[in-house]
């Protein structure tokens, strides 16, 4: 900081363009000792096109410098660390509707990488939908269920209303601030403007004006630390469920704690999963090892039967190996009765 200001002062005894021209050469160079960028962290940085780091942007050196500090830091290690069994499936559904991996970064900012946030003005999930926004999407939001708290469910609204956001705006920035403040309200400040770019807007609620630059802040700290590279052990296993049943009844089939299953299922408001709807178990929770093996390669199902009913039945009906159901589920007869839950895992693409 000494030195820009010894610079300042200098640049007062040369020519108005050559001062304007080194006036930039020198905030340059002290925004990037502010903002402690090295070149292998430059090298880290190589986001999507449109997505650059704007590093020349005050509000974005000020988070920047935020995070910078002890204290905040661990705040945002902590919400990365939430996130990340999460982030697989975010990425794979935002690979899929066809967005940059970056913007997957923006739940971090919406609710601290945590499904289960739930905001003062009635937003909910990880990506904090609000209900009339969830519902025009297709989510159920209703007493029984909730699905703004099913992660990927309300994943893939998220992605689809930033393709929608894109759509309008033709830039990420400014369909980053619609997503927080509506399109309505970016719409109205860019006409009134005549601006192009999110950095020119004014007047535009608080929130809304910390939103983008965090957003930028974060993702230039997760980048460039590498935080979420290695999240492949990591995760949730998609479990479907065949036949209407309680939580508590799949989280002991599993071996799962109820509390566990019911903190990453909070969709389902009265605890009771209907038929042919999903659950989300942590990785690390499944005891089974024998499970486990095919959490990778083939999808894993609940089911109970409504009665009494032959093993080899349920096995050609779902196109499920008879050895394979009676070894996971430690049966030695060849029938099964009402109420009593199989786990059923059948290879993908069969």
């Amino acid at each position: 900081m000494r030195k820009l200001l010894l610079g300042l002062l200098l640049l007062s005894w040369v020519s108005p363009a050559t001062a304007a021209e080194n006036i930039v050469s020198y905030v340059k160079e002290e925004s990037a000792l502010l903002l402690e960028i090295t070149a292998g962290e430059k090298e880290n940085l190589k986001v999507d096109g449109e997505l650059d780091i704007p590093w020349n942007k005050p509000f974005f050196q000020f988070w920047r410098t935020y995070y910078s500090k002890r204290c905040n830091r661990l705040k945002l290690l902590s919400r990365v660390d939430a996130f990340r069994r999460f982030y697989p499936m975010v990425l794979k559904v935002f690979r899929r509707e066809g967005l940059p991996d970056e913007l997957a970064l923006l739940a971090i900012v919406e609710s601290n990488g945590k499904p289960w946030a739930v905001s003062r003005a009635g937003a909910a999930g990880l990506w904090q939908l609000m209900p009339r926004t969830a519902r025009l999407y297709g989510l159920k939001v209703n007493r029984y269920i909730d699905e703004r708290f099913d992660v990927e469910k309300s994943t893939v609204v998220a992605a689809k209303y930033l393709k929608h956001l894109y759509s309008i705006f033709h830039r990420w920035d400014l369909a980053i601030a619609a997503y927080n403040a509506g399109p309505g309200t970016i719409k109205s400040r860019l006409k009134k403007l005549g601006a192009e770019h999110f950095w020119d807007l004014t007047k535009l609620p608080d929130e809304t004006l910390n939103y983008v630059p965090k957003f930028y802040a974060v993702l230039s700290f997760v980048k460039s630390r590498r935080l979420l590279e290695d999240t492949c052990k990591e995760g949730l296993i998609k479990i479907k469920v065949l036949s209407r049943m309680s939580l508590k009844t799949i989280s002991r089939k599993l071996g799962v704690p109820y509390s566990v299953a019911r903190r990453y299922n909070l969709q389902y408001r009265r605890k009771v999963v209907p038929a042919n709807y999903s659950v989300y178990i942590p990785v690390e929770y499944v005891k089974k090892t024998e499970l486990l093996k095919y959490t990778k390669s083939s999808k894993i199902y609940v089911y109970m039967p409504r009665r009494r009913e032959r093993v080899a039945t349920i096995a050609k009906r779902l196109g499920i190996d008879v050895a394979l159901i009676k070894r996971l589920n430690r049966l030695r007869r060849n029938v099964v009765y009402r109420g009593q839950a199989l786990l059923l895992v059948k290879r993908e693409g069969s």
